[in-house]
């Protein structure tokens, strides 16, 4: 299904209204998904793609968002009922600084370039790299908590031995490199094609820094996940089924990203064929955990917060989801996405 005008508006920057799915608005299982256009978006629009969101009874009506700021304050709003794309240091903050934040599945780790004119790429082949040079990065963005938390576990100050210019897009980081303005920006992963369209080069992805680290999380609050657990569950399950498909069949990532984004076969192979993009449905409660310490220890959060980010967990619609799956469609690979889930979750 092609992207087409909001049939609503919200209170914050709402740009485009995709709906999926077949059963009458109004029904318990319409869902309302906010997301932001990047490497992120795969699972979701093969599940599209597939009719897998038609097949599970849900129907979902994807909103697209200039930043994930502005989605996460519209799920505290309770405008959506699902953040899909919103990176997972966003979500923390937000939930730090007391908004409802409920974390029931993945998307995708990894896959955030780090940009520079070409003449400069060869100074990043390490974090070392940036010690005294002039950055760019997203606030609030996964990216930016990933490349702070590198440079701090290397004991480079992030204070004294680097100066970091925050901005509130990615894609302001881009024109910032392109015009010389900061020697090196780190990016989301929708920034990718962009730059090298723009004549920049990626002389290392955020998951050369850490690997696997978590990026985008599925996102609810507590009081969408009481009102609508079913239809949440049944959104999980064409995740799941999404990232079954995508590693059966790569292709259908970039299949899906054209036809349900009008993007570029280009852009749409790159966000779904790029190594360093590493999909998976999978919660991942520990990576999650160690990524709220990190935001800790580099004072990107509060020391003294007494949050226990377990709380802000909830595995057991994955569970459910991937039990149901078990007994609809058998698959030798729903055996792997179980000790996946016990490897990352226990």
């Amino acid at each position: 299904m092609k992207l087409r005008k909001p049939v609503f508006v919200l209170t914050v920057a709402v740009l485009v209204l995709v709906t999926l799915g077949c059963t009458k608005k109004g029904e318990s299982n319409d869902l309302v998904v906010g997301f932001s256009q990047g490497a992120s978006t795969t699972l979701p629009m093969v599940a599209a793609e597939q009719g897998y969101f038609a097949e599970m009874g849900v129907k979902p009506e994807f909103v697209l968002f200039q930043s994930s700021g502005d989605g996460l304050a519209a799920l505290d709003a309770g405008k959506i009922d699902v953040g899909a794309t919103f990176g997972t240091s966003a979500p923390l903050t937000q939930a730090a600084n007391g908004a409802s934040i409920v974390i029931i599945g993945g998307a995708i780790s990894g896959g955030h370039p780090v940009i520079s004119l070409p003449e400069n790429a060869a100074q990043y082949k390490d974090v070392t790299g940036f010690k005294g040079k002039v950055v760019g990065t997203p606030r609030l963005y996964t990216a930016d908590v990933v490349w702070r938390g590198a440079l701090w576990e290397a004991g480079i100050d992030l204070e004294k031995d680097v100066e970091i210019i925050e901005f509130k897009r990615p894609v302001d980081v881009l024109e910032a490199v392109k015009s010389g303005k900061i020697d090196v920006g780190v990016g989301s992963s929708s920034l990718g094609p962009q730059a090298i369209e723009a004549g920049l080069v990626i002389p290392l992805y955020t998951n050369d820094l850490q690997p696997h680290h978590p990026c985008c999380r599925i996102v609810t609050s507590a009081s969408k996940l009481k009102a609508k657990r079913p239809a949440l569950v049944a959104f999980v399950k064409a995740l799941i089924l999404a990232e079954k498909k995508l590693a059966e069949d790569p292709e259908s990532g970039v299949t899906a990203n054209v036809n349900q984004l009008e993007l570029s076969e280009d852009v749409a192979r790159q966000f779904a064929l790029e190594p360093h993009n590493e999909f998976a449905s999978d919660p991942n409660t520990k990576a999650v955990v160690a990524m709220f310490t990190q935001m800790k220890q580099i004072g990107y959060l509060d020391k003294s917060l007494t949050l226990d980010p377990y709380s802000l967990l909830d595995t057991s619609l994955y569970v459910e989801a991937l039990d149901q799956l078990k007994k609809e469609r058998p698959s030798p690979y729903w055996d792997v996405l179980t000790q996946r889930f016990e490897d990352w979750n226990s």
